[in-house]
């Protein structure tokens, strides 16, 4: 991971949940544009399993 990709996660890191769903939604639909070539099963549990993990810190921090 390069320096500037680093420093967006960093800023990601530091919006306010509502925030960072609104720029993932983005960041979704624009990467869904771009052709990555075929996604394994493997890619898509990967990326489902990284998602979910998010959802849950999201829903834990929101329980605090």
């Amino acid at each position: 991971m390069n320096t500037a990709t680093a420093q967006l996660l960093e800023a990601f890191e530091r919006l306010a949940p509502e925030e960072q769903r609104e720029f993932s939604n983005v960041i979704v639909h624009r990467a869904a544009q771009l052709d990555y070539g075929d996604l394994t099963e493997e890619d898509l549990t990967a990326c489902a399993a990284r998602m979910f993990a998010m959802l849950d810190e999201e829903e834990d921090a929101q329980a605090r």
